[in-house]
């Protein structure tokens, strides 16, 4: 075979390989393979429900309000979560065992409950119990999130972060656009608040199959239980440290702003579609499904440039185009305006998604991984708690457009500081990740 035959032989094999495995170890072969498959499962389980959640508590009797105070409340109970979880990791040593725990078995066990709700209860008792119900949920998956960063990290290789995610996250798109029509499709037909219990039961009963598939994923000795008996652990020691690190302290107020622009509209959305332009739960289906096909374009393709040209240069694209998408909300008045509007935020999302794990495995040391983890996303929990108070009284006042301007606003100047953190070198000093301890996959 001629050297441009295998070349192009080559290149075609690449591009029909879902994800890639160059430079990985057999085990860590086996690891993508069954977190590929966890994902898979869990994007068909997620599919049944979240984008009927509002839909759900509308169903129960649920105010805008209600709503916005849920993803408060929501945000509230998870806030302390990724501290427990990163606690958890440093005394252990373990960290697929509270994946297991809390995102693959508390937040399913709760998605039961949710569904039994409206039998034991009604009113303003029913929302009430739901929203709590949530709460639970929200906690039992954040408290995963850094055991889940920490793990991955071991599991898929640095070199090809991008592209493996990028390509996990175009197939889950795929499953979601097969199933959100179908569950669109079950809960009409079924009919009424027994619908969205039927849709709630599925994604339960799929969801634990996914966490099979994560309890197959091989687990490398962690070097952050090393750290932890050699005595480096404590909260208090976490903030010094977290405070001594300026590149990371920036990065994470550059996304507390940008998640309190988003949380000022995110969760008003559905309700824009619902209440104010009066499209039905198939309608709704139908938009989330023709809007995420731009999804598994842009996911595979920005997967190589987050790989090929960084993952921080990603990010900063997309959070300079994001902030257009609540102001174009507010033009829509047709189900083509609104899937038009979901496809421009889809692809202006992408590189962010994409690059957002690669991004922040790289700025955390892996002796202290978890702990860094848990900062940011308990940062970023502080402003999702904090975001939907003043959008709900801004609401109540002035409605959508309101908020959907302030949110525009506030992501645009996160989107602005984090430019500038790009620009001035605040994020260039050396990956973190090279100081993994010798013996450790990177």
């Amino acid at each position: 075979m001629s050297s441009g035959l295998r070349r192009l032989w080559a290149r075609g094999k690449r591009m029909t390989t879902l994800y890639p495995t160059d430079g990985s170890t057999s085990e860590q072969r086996r690891g993508m393979l069954m977190l590929w498959w966890d994902s898979i499962v869990s994007a068909l389980s997620g599919a049944f429900y979240t984008d009927f959640l509002v839909m759900y508590m509308l169903a129960l009797g649920a105010s805008a309000a209600s709503i916005g105070v849920r993803t408060s409340i929501n945000s509230a109970a998870s806030l302390a979560a990724p501290l427990i979880g990163a606690w958890l990791v440093e005394r252990s040593g373990r960290r697929k065992r509270w994946v297991l725990l809390g995102g693959g078995g508390l937040s399913r066990v709760m998605l039961l409950a949710m569904a039994a709700v409206p039998f034991l209860l009604s009113g303003n008792a029913a929302v009430g119990t739901f929203v709590a119900l949530a709460a639970i949920q929200a906690f039992g998956n954040t408290v995963s999130v850094p055991a889940a960063n920490s793990l991955l990290a071991d599991v898929v290789p640095v070199a090809i972060r991008g592209r493996y995610l990028g390509a996990q996250m175009m197939v889950t798109n795929v499953v979601r656009m097969a199933c959100v029509p179908l569950a669109g499709w079950l809960v009409k037909q079924v009919g009424g608040v027994e619908g969205y219990q039927v849709a709630w039961f599925v994604a339960a009963l799929t969801g634990f199959v996914a966490t099979g598939f994560y309890a197959a994923i091989p687990e490398p000795a962690s070097v952050e239980g090393r750290e932890a008996e050699a005595g480096a652990g404590g909260l208090r020691e976490s903030w010094r440290v977290f405070i001594a690190d300026r590149r990371f302290v920036l990065f994470c107020a550059t996304n507390f702003v940008w998640n309190f622009g988003v949380q000022l509209a995110g969760p008003f959305i559905t309700v824009r579609m619902a209440s104010d332009l009066g499209f039905g739960v198939d309608t709704i289906a139908l938009l989330a499904t023709v809007a995420t096909v731009v999804n598994v374009v842009a996911y595979r393709a920005v997967g190589g440039l987050v790989d090929r040209k960084g993952a921080a240069e990603m990010t900063a694209i997309s959070m300079l185009l994001v902030p257009l998408m609540p102001v174009l909300w507010i033009l829509v008045r047709t189900p083509l305006h609104a899937g038009l509007v979901q496809s421009y935020g889809n692809l202006a999302w992408s590189g962010f998604r994409v690059a957002a794990t690669p991004l922040l495995l790289m700025l955390t040391p892996a002796e202290q991984r978890s702990r860094y983890v848990a900062i940011f996303n308990t940062i970023n929990g502080l402003a999702t708690v904090l975001g939907p108070l003043p959008a709900s009284w801004i609401y109540a006042q002035w409605g959508f457009d309101a908020v959907a301007a302030a949110s525009g606003a506030g992501r645009m100047l996160g989107g602005v500081l984090f430019f500038w953190l790009l620009k001035s070198g605040g994020l260039e000093e050396p990956s973190a990740e090279k100081r993994v301890a010798p013996g450790m996959p990177a």
